[in-house]
C-alpha cells in the first residue's frame, strides 16, 4: 500500500508467484499508478474479482498495455469485464489457466478491437466457438492467439481465425475436436484433384495437389490434436515447418503407421508423359 502511494510514476510491476498478495494492494497499485503500462500477476492465487471491482468508476487506465493473469484461479467474468471497461487500450492480455472464464469474458475482450495484438486463453476450457468467432470479427489485428486445451472448440473457430490478416502464431494444443480442414484453412491451402487423361483414353485422378494463397502464419502448435490425419505434402510443410506436423502425428501413430505421402502431380506426368490435364476439379468432385 505504501509503495503504491509513494510511487505514482511506476511503469511496470511484476508480482509473479507472490502467493501472499491479496486484493487490496493490487487495487491500490492501479488506483494510484498514473503511468502504469504493464501489470504481471501470474500465480497470484489469492487475487479475486474484488481487486478490480473496487476500482474508481470514473478512472480510466489509458496507459495500460499489458496484463498477465496466468493462474489467477479465482478470477471470473466480472473481473475481466471491469478491467476491459477501464483499460480500453490493452494490447497483450494473458488469461491462461483462468479456468472460471466463459464466453462472457471473451465477448467483453472484443471491445478492445484493433488495439488487441496478443491473446492467451490456454486452459480456459469453458469458452466455445461463438466467442472466438466474435474475437475474429472485432479484433482484426491479432498476431498471436493461444487456445491450447480449449477442448470445446471445433473447426468452425479455427477457420474463422485463419482469416485474421496479421496472424503469426496460433496455439491449438489438445484441441481434440479440430480436424484436417482446420489445418488447410490456416495454411490457406485448398486440396484439389487433377484429372489426367492417359494415352489409352482412361482417366486418372491424382490426389492431394494443392492450390495455395499467401499466408502470414509462421508457427502453429498442434500437438495432441488427435483427429488430425494429414498427408505430409510439400506445400503444407513449407507453410507450417514440417517437423511440427510430423511430431504431432507421432503422438498418435507408430512410425510404421504414419501416413505415406501421396505422389505429386509430377509423378503422374512422368508415368504418362503424353497425357494431358484438361481440367482441375474440386476435391471429391465426380466430374
Amino acid at each position: 500500500m505504501a509503495f503504491a502511494k509513494c510511487c505514482p510514476n511506476i511503469l511496470e510491476i511484476d508480482l509473479h508467484m507472490c502467493k501472499k498478495v491479496t486484493d487490496e494492494p493490487i487495487t491500490a497499485v492501479m488506483k494510484y499508478g498514473q503511468c502504469l503500462r504493464e501489470l504481471r500477476l501470474s500465480g497470484v492465487e489469492l487475487l479475486t474479482d474484488h481487486a478490480f471491482l473496487n476500482l474508481p468508476s470514473d478512472r480510466m487506465f489509458e496507459h495500460l498495455r499489458i496484463l498477465d493473469f496466468t493462474s489467477c484461479i479465482q478470477l471470473t467474468d466480472m473481473a475481466i469485464k471491469k478491467i476491459i471497461s477501464v483499460a480500453p487500450r490493452l494490447r497483450n492480455l494473458v488469461l491462461a489457466k483462468c479456468r472460471n472464464l466463459t464466453d462472457e469474458a471473451v465477448f467483453s475482450i472484443c471491445t478492445l478491437g484493433k488495439n488487441l495484438h496478443y491473446l492467451h486463453l490456454g486452459h480456459c476450457g469453458l469458452i466455445t466457438d461463438e466467442s472466438v468467432k466474435a474475437v475474429v470479427r472485432h479484433c482484426g489485428r491479432i498476431r498471436y492467439i493461444d487456445l491450447g486445451c480449449c477442448t470445446r472448440l471445433t473447426d468452425e473457430s479455427v477457420k474463422q481465425l485463419a482469416q485474421l490478416p496479421k496472424l503469426r502464431r496460433i496455439g491449438l494444443v489438445k484441441c481434440s475436436h479440430i480436424t484436417d480442414s482446420s489445418v488447410y484453412a490456416l495454411a490457406h491451402v485448398q486440396p484439389i484433384s487433377h484429372r489426367i487423361v492417359a494415352p489409352d483414353g482412361s482417366e486418372i485422378i491424382a490426389p492431394h495437389v494443392y492450390r495455395s494463397q499467401p499466408s502470414s502464419l509462421e508457427r502453429v502448435h498442434l500437438s495432441y490434436c488427435t483427429q488430425l490425419n494429414l498427408p505430409v505434402s510439400p506445400e503444407i510443410g513449407r507453410r507450417f515447418c514440417i517437423d511440427i506436423l510430423t511430431t504431432n502425428l507421432e503422438h498418435h501413430h507408430s512410425p510404421q503407421q504414419l501416413p505415406a505421402p501421396h505422389p505429386p502431380l509430377s509423378y503422374w506426368r512422368k508415368r504418362f508423359p503424353s497425357a494431358r490435364t484438361p481440367q482441375i476439379l474440386p476435391r471429391g468432385s465426380s466430374g
